[in-house]
């Protein structure tokens, strides 16, 4: 173990990057129709919900799955999904 803690990762920081991951790979194997459906929701969720820093983190994984998806299709599309996603993250820091 190093005293200095250089190796050390916060356990709150691992679960967050194990949920984010496990989010995005749930997201990896819905259709185009069901990943815009599970984003109405979230939508929703954000709408009504107090806690939204867990709510934000799937915000900002399911926007790279959509960047993902649409660079295959539109470069131009995906700049702007960027750029929103981009916004987002502005306003929470």
């Amino acid at each position: 173990m190093n005293i200095d803690g250089e190796n050390l990762v916060r356990l709150d920081q691992w679960k967050n990057q194990k949920r984010e991951g496990n989010f995005s790979d749930y997201l990896k194997v819905l259709s185009f129709n069901d990943l815009i459906n599970e984003s109405d929701s979230l939508m929703d969720q954000l709408k009504r919900s107090e806690e939204v820093e867990d709510l934000f983190s799937k915000t900002r994984v399911m926007m790279n799955e959509f960047t993902l998806r649409l660079e295959k299709e539109s470069r131009h599309l995906a700049d702007s999904v960027k750029d929103l996603k981009k916004s987002i993250e502005d306003k929470l820091h």
